[in-house]
């Protein structure tokens, strides 16, 4: 996975996908393989702040609870 983020970082310039803010660090899947996502497609990965990482998250959870309660 170092060689991913590595090359996702370089082809980023290190701006986080979510907000454009320089700096980010962390790498992540723009589409949750849960969702579909490929886990190793370099357009399916991206880098992010760890902030906005969270907050990603974080709506993805509520919006899988959505889906879960719906089904029900």
């Amino acid at each position: 996975m170092r060689a991913l983020k590595r090359q996702v970082m370089v082809r980023d310039n290190g701006c986080c996908y979510i907000c454009g803010g320089e700096g980010a660090e962390e790498l992540e899947h723009k589409v949750p393989i849960s969702r579909g996502g490929a886990p190793r497609d370099l357009d399916n990965l991206g880098v992010v702040h760890a902030s906005c990482h969270e907050g990603k998250s974080r709506q993805e959870a509520i919006e899988g609870a959505r889906r879960a309660r719906s089904r029900t």
